[in-house]
């Protein structure tokens, strides 16, 4: 029991921490410090509450989890919504953790769909050869995972302190470091707000996931001690993640001011790299910035890295493998739990809905190679993901089970809040693509309002 207490550990954890912990988190750790920190914590338990609570559902009454929304919630539409919202978390995942990879390769952007059809192909692969093995598997990619991240994040930190010697650099890295740690710094309502939502998003909220695992999960197993386990993992990368966007600030810096006093260095060079330190000034200050407009800063880093720093393509490679690897887990989880659930809805075989999985996602990652595509399918998450929350969460109402109903109906009011200012910012942003980007999450919403028909259908 021990052994797949351990495994149980790393396969949610191999899905709850993923891209978000690199790409977005960071941000709110730095610019508002320890009080941003602290109430993160608010929503990391809420999330923690409704993955145990969903997981304990499908565990004690050992229902699969179309079963339970027909038998016990009577929402069977609800599962498509969740499906939905699932596919497009995988495109969008494909596709940020293919750019990693990209960059491990020095290749340019066009070249990330193929990689993220590479991806994809492997992961559906290595599910159909792990067969029974699946669980311990992904345990030992989301163990390697956690090990490069803490690698990286404590050589960028070293090669930085080495290197850094330029006065102002010194002083914008040392600024950035000393934020994560400041109770000093001001907290905006809207910067909060962002900071709640991408919380959500990066538990994994909203797809459906937890009831899956709760489904084999062995009625033995201590679900509180293995989220315990994941909430402390989750943390430290997340401040580990943060650090690496600290230290390299003052390697940006001290980049492009090298750049523009070399005369044998081009001027566009220099001016790319000076892009790239403002794009990581901005994410480390300015708390009110859209999450979208962010969520591609953190591949400044290799940018500012390569040939400013002494064993620079080990370090991005590691850097970026993380990413990558961050980025692999969640792919294989969302396949394999997308793919189950497309089995019982529609009765096909496992190797039909993994493919099926597979197709939707490689659309979608291929897609975001566009510049606008890739924006609306990234604002679709941050617009509506607490929403799909409160979809996920809605079953727990139920009669027939026993979470207090009472705490359930509070933390359904939170995300409901959350989820609607959330959208009231998409969807009054300026950008045309952040708005259809909210009206795209919006129509994930529609299978809700035929559970009526669907429940006919059954009968």
């Amino acid at each position: 029991m021990r052994k797949i207490s351990f495994l149980m550990a790393f396969l949610i954890a191999g899905y709850v921490l993923g891209i978000w912990n690199f790409l977005v988190l960071p941000k709110y750790y730095i610019t508002f410090g320890l009080k941003g920190f602290l109430i993160s914590l608010i929503p990391m338990l809420v999330a923690m509450f409704l993955i145990y609570s969903e997981a304990e559902s499908t565990k004690k009454t050992r229902y699969l989890i179309y079963e339970l929304f027909f038998k016990i919630s009577r929402t069977p539409a609800l599962i498509f919504s969740l499906m939905m919202f699932l596919m497009i978390m995988l495109g969008v995942t494909t596709y940020y953790s293919s750019y990693g990879l990209a960059l491990i390769f020095g290749m340019g952007s066009m070249y990330i769909p193929i990689l993220a059809l590479g991806t994809i192909l492997l992961s559906v692969l290595m599910l159909v050869m792990a067969k029974g093995r699946t669980l311990e598997f992904i345990s030992v990619i989301s163990i390697l995972f956690v090990l490069f991240a803490l690698a990286s994040a404590f050589m960028i930190r070293n090669q930085a302190l080495s290197m850094v010697t330029a006065p102002q650099a010194a002083q914008y890295m040392e600024g950035a470091v000393s934020s994560i740690t400041s109770f000093d710094l001001p907290l905006t309502m809207r910067g909060v707000l962002f900071m709640v939502v991408s919380v959500f998003i990066s538990f994994g909220l909203g797809a459906g996931v937890y009831y899956v695992l709760g489904s084999f999960t062995p009625e033995e197993l201590d679900l509180r001690k293995v989220l315990a386990a994941v909430f402390v993992l989750q943390i430290i990368l997340s401040l580990a993640a943060a650090f690496t966007v600290a230290y390299s600030l003052g390697a940006a810096y001290q980049a492009y001011g090298e750049a523009f006093q070399n005369p044998n260095i081009p001027a566009d060079e220099s001016m790319k790299l000076f892009m790239k330190f403002n794009d990581l000034k901005d994410y480390t200050t300015n708390s009110e910035k859209s999450p979208m407009d962010s969520i591609e800063v953190f591949y400044s880093i290799p940018v500012v890295l390569r040939g400013n720093v002494p064993n620079d393509t080990t370090l991005i490679a590691l850097l970026m493998l993380s990413l990558y690897l961050a980025g692999l887990t969640t792919i294989i989880i969302l396949i394999e739990m997308g793919s189950q659930m497309l089995s019982e809805v529609m009765q096909l075989g496992r190797n039909q809905s993994l493919g099926f999985v597979g197709i939707i996602g490689m659309i979608v990652a291929g897609a975001m190679v566009v510049g606008d595509v890739r924006t609306m399918f990234v604002v679709v998450p941050f617009a509506v993901a607490a929403l799909m929350a409160v979809v996920e969460s809605y079953p727990l109402l139920s009669s027939e089970l026993t979470h207090n109903k009472a705490v359930v109906s509070a933390v359904m009011l939170l995300l409901f809040v959350s989820g609607l200012a959330a959208l009231y910012y998409s969807l009054t942003a300026p950008k045309m693509p952040v708005k259809i980007g909210a009206v795209l999450g919006l129509v994930l919403l529609v299978p809700v309002l035929m559970n009526g028909m669907l429940l006919k259908a059954r009968r």
